[in-house]
């Protein structure tokens, strides 16, 4: 751990100057500093579990959802354009913040009016639990609003290749939203109360906000020049319209088995079933940070062999780290997710089980998604992310009525798994490469590996 911290020192905010030296560096270091979010969300996730129960966690795991589905849909998917513009240098910050700051104050009336619209007819129970108060309904605007912001700032940040800072952000997010919750559960335990769905939503929107607001912070020394500048939003538009409808496709794909199990199964449904899921997508720790490293480092390049090569390395050393911690997840899921969770949560076993295989295969999608954005052919996610949704609605409508989160659990795996097919075979045609190329580690990887290990070693004593 203190060599992991010594690591992570040059992310400090006020650094300006830091630039990751190469691809796969920024990567170990967005997967070290992954790697402690993943920690405080687990520690998150038991005293949630063990603080709030089932029910309560379900409730406020569909309004959360709820909140995601709105800001995806009227987001229109502005952050991948947001990386793509400034990555390749066309973009005014100071001009381009400021826009899209109006640009998300504008999608989040349009979100609430839908929302409330929405709560009148057939569909509210698998939107909101039912007897939803009108705090709700407030509660969902602001996460709508900070999950916009949020996702913007982080994007221009992305974009510029401040990944460190991004990281560093995150984390003191997480640790701002677990010390809420923590607090909360101790001043329930003393007064010897019922902790709510809605003191656990509310937790959240405090940590979302407090995000936004580092991320402006962390954004300071690009808030120069005049706003009546040319910002490069037009084509930051014009290059998201595609790209929406692929990142729309893939959050259903993610995403609405929660409103299925929420509207046949009932809150308590998706509290055991986003557990599992929570878990499961633990796997995404490698492919999520080499991804997020990718994509700014791909549309910046004008080097189509090199960077398709690149993708292929990072792509199959991510799927092999995941298998390996998806079989430590399946041998010991059974015993200990009951044990730290409590035995409420046992229920979410056998859905977690039978999740793992397709989560794991899908952080192939994960990187190549990445470099499909990063040369200007998102069309290329929105084909193979439709595959899946064809699966996931087919299956979800089948399985889930008769076998509840585990018809839920086997749908997603049987998506996950289409998709991935299909970008796999799309990413070995675009790049001229053979489809094992992106699942076989080569000696090469390994010895690469090792050096950069050494590298890192070698810059922590010297500091």
């Amino acid at each position: 751990m203190k060599h992991l911290l010594g690591f992570m020192r040059v992310t400090d905010l006020r650094d300006t100057s830091y630039k990751p030296s190469s691809l796969l560096y920024s990567s170990i270091h967005s997967f070290a500093t992954s790697l402690l979010s993943v920690v405080i969300g687990m520690v998150s996730s038991i005293a949630i579990a063990r603080g709030f129960g089932p029910a309560a966690k379900g409730s406020a795991d569909l309004i959360m959802a709820t909140g995601t589905l709105l800001a995806m849909v009227f987001g229109l998917s502005l952050q991948s354009g947001i990386v793509y513009v400034v990555a390749r240098g066309r973009a005014i910050i100071s001009g381009l913040l400021v826009r899209l700051a109006l640009i998300a104050l504008l999608q989040t009336a349009l979100a609430t009016v839908t929302l409330a619209g929405l709560m009148q007819t057939t569909l509210a129970p698998a939107l909101m639990p039912l007897g939803s108060e009108r705090w709700r309904v407030v509660a969902v605007a602001l996460l709508v609003l900070c999950s916009l912001l949020a996702g913007h700032y982080r994007n221009v940040l992305i974009g510029l290749q401040e990944i460190p800072r991004v990281n560093i952000i995150d984390l003191y997010g997480k640790i701002l939203t677990f010390s809420v919750i923590f607090a909360l559960i101790c001043a329930s335990w003393l007064q010897d109360q019922q902790l709510t769905a809605e003191a656990l939503v509310w937790a959240q929107v405090s940590g979302a906000m407090a995000v936004v607001f580092l991320l402006l912070w962390a954004l300071r020394p690009w808030l120069t020049g005049s706003l009546q500048q040319e910002s490069g939003l037009s084509e930051v538009i014009t290059y998201s319209v595609p790209s929406y409808l692929a990142n729309m496709v893939q959050f259903l794909n993610y995403r609405f088995d929660i409103f299925v199990v929420g509207y046949f199964v009932g809150v308590k449904g998706v509290g055991l079933y986003s557990l599992a899921v929570g878990i499961a997508q633990l796997l995404w720790l490698v492919s999520s940070a080499a991804s997020q490293v990718l994509y700014p480092n791909v549309a910046s390049s004008e080097d189509r062999v090199s960077v398709s090569q690149r993708t292929a390395r990072m792509s199959r050393l991510s799927l092999w780290l995941s298998i390996f911690l998806s079989g430590g997840l399946a041998s010991g899921g059974d015993m200990l997710l009951p044990l730290i969770f409590g035995t409420a949560f046992r229920e979410s076993v056998p859905a977690l089980m039978w999740l793992l295989p397709g989560v794991t295969i899908f952080s192939i999608t994960n990187v190549i998604g990445s470099y499909f954005a990063g040369i200007g052919k998102p069309h290329l996610n929105f084909l193979a992310s439709l595959i899946g949704l064809v699966v996931t609605i087919a299956l979800d409508v089948v399985l889930i009525p008769s076998l509840g989160i585990v018809g839920a659990a086997i749908a997603s795996s049987m998506s996950y798994l289409a998709t991935t097919l299909a970008v796999v075979a799309l990413f070995a045609r675009e790049a001229s490469i053979s489809p094992m190329h992106a699942l076989l580690v080569t000696r090469d990887d390994l010895s690469l590996i090792v050096a950069t290990a050494r590298r890192i070693r070698g810059e922590q004593h010297a500091s």
